[in-house]
C-alpha cells in the first residue's frame, strides 16, 4: 500500500463513529493480510455454511457488496458465486482506489449505504461486512439494503458488539421487513454473523 492510497483527510480516532470514515489506524487494520485471512477463513466460511444450511443458492445472481472497502470481500463473492452482476461501493474514495487495483470486472464506486444508488428490488443478495457499526444512522442503512433486495432475497451481515446491542440490531432487521434465518457467533461472541431474508 503506497502513501498515495492513504490520504491526509482520513478521519482521526477522535472523529465521531457515525462519520462513516475509518481512522488512520483502523484503515491500516482493515487493509492487511490478517484481516483478509479472517474474512476468507472465518466470516466468509460462516456465510457459506449458513447459506448451505438453508439451501440458498446465489450462483449467477445479482449481488451487492455494500461497504466493500478495498474490494477483498468483493473478490471473495466473485470467485464463490460468479454473479451475473455485482455492484460494489464504499464511502471512502481511498478504499475504492485500492479496490480498482484488483483487476476485477466490477464497477467499483463511491457510495453511501444510507442512500444506495440502485433501483428497488434488484438484488438477490446484499453483503455487509462489518460496516453498520460505523454508521450512526445504521437503521437507515438497513432500510436501504432491504429496499434494493428482491422479495425473498437475502442480507448477509456481520457486526461487532459496538454501536448497538444484539437485541437492537435484530429488532432493526425485523422492523425493516427481514426474517432472521441464521445467527452465528464469531470471535468469542464479540461478532455476530446474520443471514436474513426479505419477506415475500
Amino acid at each position: 500500500m503506497s502513501k498515495d492510497d492513504i490520504q491526509t483527510n482520513i478521519a482521526s480516532p477522535a472523529d465521531d463513529v457515525g462519520d462513516m470514515r475509518l481512522g488512520r489506524l483502523e484503515f491500516l487494520a482493515m487493509n492487511n493480510p490478517v484481516r483478509r485471512w479472517m474474512q476468507k477463513h472465518i466470516e466468509f466460511k460462516v456465510y457459506r455454511r449458513q447459506l448451505g444450511k438453508r439451501n440458498i443458492k446465489l450462483e449467477g445472481g445479482i449481488i451487492m457488496d455494500a461497504g466493500c472497502g478495498s474490494g477483498y470481500s468483493t473478490e471473495l463473492i466473485v470467485h464463490e458465486f460468479h454473479p451475473s452482476e455485482i455492484v460494489a461501493f464504499d464511502f471512502m474514495p481511498e478504499q475504492i482506489r485500492l479496490a480498482r487495483k484488483r483487476g476485477l470486472k466490477v464497477d467499483f464506486s463511491v457510495g453511501d449505504l444510507r442512500r444506495i444508488e440502485a433501483e428497488s428490488e434488484k438484488f438477490d443478495a446484499v453483503f455487509i461486512f462489518g460496516v453498520l457499526h460505523h454508521i450512526a444512522q445504521w437503521k437507515e442503512a438497513v432500510s436501504e439494503a432491504v429496499r434494493v433486495l428482491k422479495r425473498g432475497g437475502v442480507l448477509l451481515v456481520d457486526e461487532p458488539l459496538y454501536l448497538f446491542t444484539w437485541e437492537e440490531l435484530e429488532d432493526g432487521f425485523r422492523n425493516t421487513g427481514l426474517e432472521i434465518l441464521e445467527v452465528s457467533s464469531l470471535f468469542f461472541k464479540y461478532v455476530h454473523a446474520y443471514l436474513c431474508r426479505k419477506r415475500e
